[in-house]
């Protein structure tokens, strides 16, 4: 159950959480210094890793160590299943969730008690509630709900928010469109690539997905750009928001207005009672100054049964001090549509890019839908970069090879392909597509 009151402007559930950004600054930090103290005293997995300062700063806390994916995996599979961070009795558990594994690099485990349900169910409520959720709004969930956390959380507080439910995400997209065409909906929530998918089925169904009335998109899981976003929300005449959140507690959603500002894209901002959020240079430790890109960590506040200290997520954003958006919160957060891996850089002609650079400059060119590239090896040996696009004309062509040449420096093969053939290979399941593919990897 979630608590009767919700202050939206300063997103807390809580009276006593303070709203001033220095105040709240330094209750976050104690909070986070507190988990530290515990976990070094009683946590099996942290006591051995933990050697606490007595200096209670924030750049003190920057100092203890970082807890990876790479450590949770290890624990998780010396001591199946949870691992030796878990402390809750199994009486206690209420809910499991893992990462999908499919970075290769082995699965995460979660526990969630009593607690920890409600602390995640409050943080994701805040986001829906932003964007206009109520009793009885219809939402489309293409999204699983199965042991990964993203579906099973979302059903969890679209529920507890009392949202009228459709959760199709189980469905074939033959049988969304359906369901969508018969009952109707408020929101769907899905990744933008699948967002886009059904928009072509639809379209493949003789059905104008602007017709059907869908006010709002929820997306998440996926770079875009503020072309494409301007794109998805006039092909359904709906307003795109975004959620950025990882199995490992830190989230971040989009402000009441959505992410399209002003010509740009807009801001995640962090739930104020949902944890400690560091962006860091990852070379130097040091925070990253407003509008700079770093690597996002967490200390998440309503993980007891499964803590987590200074979690270095791999994701590299970019940081929105308090008060940087334009709809004056005074909470931090990070770009919206702008989260990347930080293993995902691909080196081509020893020129270093990163995928999000490709957006910028395919989607700069007026009349591109979406692309797909590729990277592989000649005849020769040579390195070759071939990208596929859906454009409104042929003459896009031209044009994106300009753009790709001018931002990255880099010569690309550019081929149109028929309006929704990217759409129709994006896959049914809750997966995060990647635009690029990488076959020199291939052997």
């Amino acid at each position: 159950m979630l608590p009767e009151t919700f202050d939206a402007v300063n997103a807390r559930w809580f009276d006593d959480t303070p709203t001033e950004p220095a105040a709240l600054g330094e209750w976050q930090l104690t909070r986070a210094w507190h988990i530290a103290d515990r976990l070094a005293a009683e946590n099996p997995f942290y006591r051995a890793r933990l050697r606490l300062p007595t200096d209670r700063t924030a750049a003190a806390f920057r100092t203890l160590p970082a807890t990876r994916k790479d450590d949770v995996v290890a624990d998780c599979e010396a001591h199946p299943p949870y691992g030796t961070r878990t402390v809750a009795s199994a009486g206690a558990i209420r809910m499991t969730v893992q990462t999908s594994g499919t970075s290769g690099r082995g699965t995460e485990v979660f526990a969630l008690d009593d607690a920890d349900e409600a602390a995640i169910t409050r943080t994701e409520a805040t986001g829906f509630l932003w964007a206009g959720v109520g009793p009885g709004t219809k939402v489309l969930l293409s999204i699983p709900v199965g042991m990964t956390a993203a579906g099973i959380w979302y059903y969890a507080a679209l529920r507890a928010i009392g949202a009228n439910v459709l959760s199709v995400g189980s469905y074939p997209t033959e049988r969304k469109v359906a369901v969508l065409a018969g009952f109707g909906a408020d929101m769907i929530v899905g990744t933008p690539s699948y967002v886009q998918r059904l928009a072509v089925a639809c379209e493949d169904a003789g059905i104008d997905p602007a017709s059907l009335g869908v006010g709002t998109l929820m997306v998440a899981g996926e770079t875009y750009s503020i072309g494409w976003a301007k794109g998805i929300e006039q092909r359904w005449g709906a307003r795109l928001y975004e959620q950025y959140g990882c199995t490992e507690r830190a989230i971040a959603w989009t402000c009441p207005g959505g992410v399209v500002r002003d010509g740009g894209l807009g801001v995640l901002h962090f739930p104020p009672e949902s944890g400690y959020y560091e962006v860091i240079d990852r070379a130097s430790g040091d925070p990253v100054a407003d509008g700079k890109e770093g690597e996002l960590i967490v200390t998440p506040f309503g993980a007891a049964a499964s803590p987590l200290l200074r979690y270095a997520t791999g994701d590299k954003v970019r940081w929105a001090a308090p008060g940087s958006c334009e709809c004056r919160r005074t909470l931090a957060g990070i770009a919206a549509g702008a989260v990347m891996r930080l293993d995902d850089m691909i080196k081509v002609r020893g020129v270093n890019v990163w995928p999000a650079t490709f957006d910028t400059a395919v989607f700069s060119v007026p009349g591109v839908v979406d692309y797909r590239g590729r990277i592989g090896t000649g005849g020769d040996g040579s390195e070759i970069v071939e990208i596929r696009i859906e454009a409104e004309s042929t003459a896009a062509a031209g044009l994106v090879t300009e753009a790709v040449q001018q931002v990255t420096g880099l010569n690309a093969a550019i081929a149109v392909v028929p309006a929704g053939t990217l759409a129709r290979e994006v896959p049914e399941d809750f997966v995060k597509i990647k635009r690029w593919n990488d076959e020199r990897r291939v052997r």
